[in-house]
Protein backbone atom coordinates (compact mmCIF):
# COMPACT_ATOMS: atom_id res chain seq x y z
CA UNK A 1 0.00 0.00 0.00
CA UNK A 2 1.52 3.63 -0.84
CA UNK A 3 1.28 6.50 0.04
CA UNK A 4 -0.60 8.56 -2.62
CA UNK A 5 1.67 12.09 -1.57
CA UNK A 6 4.94 10.93 -1.42
CA UNK A 7 5.15 7.67 -2.67
CA UNK A 8 6.25 6.52 0.81
CA UNK A 9 4.52 3.36 2.85
CA UNK A 10 1.75 4.28 5.05
CA UNK A 11 0.52 2.13 8.15
CA UNK A 12 -3.05 3.08 7.49
CA UNK A 13 -4.81 -0.33 6.45
CA UNK A 14 -8.55 0.47 7.66
CA UNK A 15 -10.42 3.76 7.07
CA UNK A 16 -13.90 3.83 9.61
CA UNK A 17 -15.99 6.90 8.36
CA UNK A 18 -18.55 9.10 9.97
CA UNK A 19 -21.50 9.53 8.58
CA UNK A 20 -23.45 13.28 8.76
CA UNK A 21 -21.51 15.97 7.48
CA UNK A 22 -19.19 13.54 6.13
CA UNK A 23 -20.12 10.84 4.14
CA UNK A 24 -23.60 12.26 3.52
CA UNK A 25 -25.53 15.76 4.32
CA UNK A 26 -29.20 16.35 5.17
CA UNK A 27 -31.43 16.51 2.67
CA UNK A 28 -32.64 20.01 2.70
CA UNK A 29 -36.79 18.77 2.75
CA UNK A 30 -36.38 16.01 5.29
CA UNK A 31 -36.61 18.68 9.08
CA UNK A 32 -39.66 20.14 7.44
CA UNK A 33 -41.42 16.84 6.40
CA UNK A 34 -40.43 15.19 9.71
CA UNK A 35 -41.73 18.86 11.43
CA UNK A 36 -45.03 18.46 9.95
CA UNK A 37 -45.24 14.90 10.52
CA UNK A 38 -44.98 15.58 14.18
CA UNK A 39 -47.01 18.20 14.43
CA UNK A 40 -50.06 16.20 12.94
CA UNK A 41 -49.11 13.17 14.94
CA UNK A 42 -48.84 15.46 18.42
CA UNK A 43 -51.60 17.69 17.67
CA UNK A 44 -48.92 20.32 18.84
CA UNK A 45 -47.88 23.73 16.58
CA UNK A 46 -44.99 23.23 14.27
CA UNK A 47 -42.87 25.48 16.12
CA UNK A 48 -43.39 23.73 19.18
CA UNK A 49 -42.40 20.17 18.21
CA UNK A 50 -39.09 21.68 16.41
CA UNK A 51 -38.34 22.94 19.12
CA UNK A 52 -39.06 20.00 21.38
CA UNK A 53 -36.60 17.89 18.33
CA UNK A 54 -34.19 20.26 18.91
CA UNK A 55 -33.91 20.26 22.71
CA UNK A 56 -33.73 16.09 23.07
CA UNK A 57 -31.35 16.25 20.14
CA UNK A 58 -28.74 18.24 21.50
CA UNK A 59 -29.38 16.79 25.20
CA UNK A 60 -28.73 13.38 23.55
CA UNK A 61 -25.63 14.49 21.78
CA UNK A 62 -24.40 16.70 25.12
CA UNK A 63 -24.99 12.89 27.11
CA UNK A 64 -22.97 11.23 24.51
CA UNK A 65 -20.32 13.51 25.05
CA UNK A 66 -20.40 13.46 29.21
CA UNK A 67 -21.33 9.90 29.69
CA UNK A 68 -20.05 7.88 26.30
CA UNK A 69 -23.64 6.09 26.61
CA UNK A 70 -26.52 6.45 23.87
CA UNK A 71 -30.01 5.60 23.99
CA UNK A 72 -32.11 3.65 21.81
CA UNK A 73 -33.57 4.96 19.33
CA UNK A 74 -37.27 3.82 21.03
CA UNK A 75 -35.63 5.74 24.15
CA UNK A 76 -35.07 9.17 21.54
CA UNK A 77 -38.68 8.71 20.74
CA UNK A 78 -40.13 8.29 24.32
CA UNK A 79 -37.54 11.44 25.43
CA UNK A 80 -39.60 13.56 22.37
CA UNK A 81 -42.92 12.39 23.41
CA UNK A 82 -42.33 13.52 27.35
CA UNK A 83 -41.21 16.63 26.10
CA UNK A 84 -44.07 17.13 24.12
CA UNK A 85 -46.58 15.98 26.76
CA UNK A 86 -47.68 12.99 24.70
CA UNK A 87 -48.24 9.08 24.11
CA UNK A 88 -48.12 7.34 21.22
CA UNK A 89 -46.46 3.74 20.43
CA UNK A 90 -43.08 4.63 19.38
CA UNK A 91 -42.90 1.89 17.43
CA UNK A 92 -45.35 3.51 14.95
CA UNK A 93 -43.13 6.76 15.38
CA UNK A 94 -39.99 5.21 14.47
CA UNK A 95 -42.11 3.63 11.15
CA UNK A 96 -42.78 7.12 10.13
CA UNK A 97 -39.36 8.57 11.14
CA UNK A 98 -38.40 6.02 8.37
CA UNK A 99 -40.87 6.72 6.04
CA UNK A 100 -39.51 10.04 6.11
CA UNK A 101 -36.32 9.13 5.86
CA UNK A 102 -36.66 7.10 2.86
CA UNK A 103 -38.69 9.97 1.04
CA UNK A 104 -35.69 12.80 1.91
CA UNK A 105 -32.46 10.65 1.60
CA UNK A 106 -29.66 12.51 2.20
CA UNK A 107 -27.34 13.96 -0.14
CA UNK A 108 -24.16 12.35 -1.14
CA UNK A 109 -21.84 14.14 -3.41
CA UNK A 110 -20.58 11.84 -6.29
CA UNK A 111 -17.29 12.71 -5.65
CA UNK A 112 -17.85 11.05 -2.40
CA UNK A 113 -18.65 7.58 -3.64
CA UNK A 114 -15.44 8.00 -6.41
CA UNK A 115 -13.40 8.68 -3.68
CA UNK A 116 -14.77 5.33 -1.18
CA UNK A 117 -14.64 3.21 -4.35
CA UNK A 118 -11.16 4.59 -5.14
CA UNK A 119 -9.81 3.88 -1.44
CA UNK A 120 -11.17 0.35 -1.71
CA UNK A 121 -9.89 -0.07 -4.91
CA UNK A 122 -6.16 0.69 -3.64
CA UNK A 123 -6.95 -2.17 -0.88
CA UNK A 124 -8.07 -0.29 2.07
CA UNK A 125 -10.47 -1.76 4.26
CA UNK A 126 -13.90 0.54 5.05
CA UNK A 127 -16.26 0.73 7.62
CA UNK A 128 -18.55 2.98 9.25
CA UNK A 129 -18.64 4.57 12.88
CA UNK A 130 -21.59 6.70 13.44
CA UNK A 131 -23.44 8.68 16.46
CA UNK A 132 -27.45 8.15 15.45
CA UNK A 133 -30.35 9.11 17.27
CA UNK A 134 -33.79 9.42 15.52
CA UNK A 135 -32.56 7.58 12.07
CA UNK A 136 -31.75 4.24 13.04
CA UNK A 137 -28.36 2.56 12.38
CA UNK A 138 -29.98 -0.31 10.40
CA UNK A 139 -31.89 2.10 8.47
CA UNK A 140 -28.69 4.24 7.69
CA UNK A 141 -26.36 1.08 7.03
CA UNK A 142 -28.89 0.15 4.08
CA UNK A 143 -28.83 3.67 2.43
CA UNK A 144 -25.07 3.33 3.00
CA UNK A 145 -24.98 0.34 1.12
CA UNK A 146 -27.81 0.82 -1.58
CA UNK A 147 -25.80 4.22 -2.68
CA UNK A 148 -21.92 3.34 -1.88
CA UNK A 149 -22.40 -0.80 -2.95
CA UNK A 150 -21.23 -3.40 -0.15
CA UNK A 151 -17.58 -1.73 0.47
CA UNK A 152 -17.65 -1.34 3.88
CA UNK A 153 -16.76 -4.31 5.83
CA UNK A 154 -19.18 -3.74 9.00
CA UNK A 155 -20.85 -0.39 10.32
CA UNK A 156 -20.73 0.76 14.09
CA UNK A 157 -24.30 2.80 15.11
CA UNK A 158 -24.42 4.24 18.68
CA UNK A 159 -28.41 3.05 18.74
CA UNK A 160 -27.23 -0.30 18.32
CA UNK A 161 -24.25 -0.15 20.58
CA UNK A 162 -25.09 1.26 23.52
CA UNK A 163 -22.31 3.28 23.45
CA UNK A 164 -21.81 6.48 21.81
CA UNK A 165 -18.70 8.93 20.41
CA UNK A 166 -16.34 9.87 21.80
CA UNK A 167 -16.56 7.05 24.26
CA UNK A 168 -13.03 4.68 24.01
CA UNK A 169 -15.58 1.84 24.02
CA UNK A 170 -16.97 2.72 21.16
CA UNK A 171 -13.50 3.39 18.89
CA UNK A 172 -12.66 -0.15 20.70
CA UNK A 173 -15.49 -2.11 18.80
CA UNK A 174 -14.20 -0.24 15.26
CA UNK A 175 -10.43 -1.80 16.92
CA UNK A 176 -11.94 -5.44 17.42
CA UNK A 177 -14.21 -5.62 14.41
CA UNK A 178 -11.28 -4.92 11.91
CA UNK A 179 -8.78 -6.75 13.53
CA UNK A 180 -5.68 -4.40 13.28
CA UNK A 181 -3.76 -2.60 15.48
CA UNK A 182 -5.18 0.87 16.72
CA UNK A 183 -2.74 3.25 15.24
CA UNK A 184 -3.33 0.97 11.43
CA UNK A 185 -7.13 2.59 11.57
CA UNK A 186 -7.76 5.85 10.69
CA UNK A 187 -11.19 7.59 11.67
CA UNK A 188 -12.59 10.46 9.85
CA UNK A 189 -15.68 12.67 10.82
CA UNK A 190 -16.29 16.36 11.31
CA UNK A 191 -16.56 16.21 15.02
CA UNK A 192 -13.65 17.76 17.12
CA UNK A 193 -14.77 16.16 20.01
CA UNK A 194 -16.70 13.23 18.95
CA UNK A 195 -14.67 11.52 15.92
CA UNK A 196 -10.98 13.52 16.51
CA UNK A 197 -10.56 13.29 20.07
CA UNK A 198 -12.37 10.26 20.52
CA UNK A 199 -10.14 8.32 17.94
CA UNK A 200 -6.97 9.53 19.25
CA UNK A 201 -7.76 8.59 22.78
CA UNK A 202 -8.41 4.95 21.67
CA UNK A 203 -5.07 5.19 19.54
CA UNK A 204 -6.42 5.38 16.37
CA UNK A 205 -5.78 7.98 13.87
CA UNK A 206 -7.78 10.54 13.13
CA UNK A 207 -8.69 13.15 10.16
CA UNK A 208 -10.96 16.28 10.30
CA UNK A 209 -13.84 17.02 8.03
CA UNK A 210 -14.82 20.84 7.79
CA UNK A 211 -17.60 19.99 5.10
CA UNK A 212 -18.50 17.39 3.24
CA UNK A 213 -17.01 18.63 0.19
CA UNK A 214 -14.01 18.52 1.80
CA UNK A 215 -13.83 14.83 2.57
CA UNK A 216 -10.94 14.18 -0.06
CA UNK A 217 -8.15 16.41 0.58
CA UNK A 218 -9.44 15.03 4.70
CA UNK A 219 -8.66 11.75 3.91
CA UNK A 220 -5.58 11.46 1.86
CA UNK A 221 -3.95 14.37 3.37
CA UNK A 222 -4.34 11.49 7.17
CA UNK A 223 -3.05 8.21 4.62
Amino acid sequence: MRDRRSGGATSISHISFDVWNTLVTANPRHATMRTKFLATCFDKEEEAVRNAYAEVKKWVNQHAIETGYAPSLSENIRLLMMRCNVQKDPGLIAMAFEHVFENCKPVVLDTTVRLVHSLADDGFTLSIGSNSSFISGTTMHNFLESTFGCVFRFGIYSDLLGYAKPNEAFFNKIIKSCGVAADNILHVGDDAICDLQGARSAGMRGALVGRSEDIQGAVYDAV
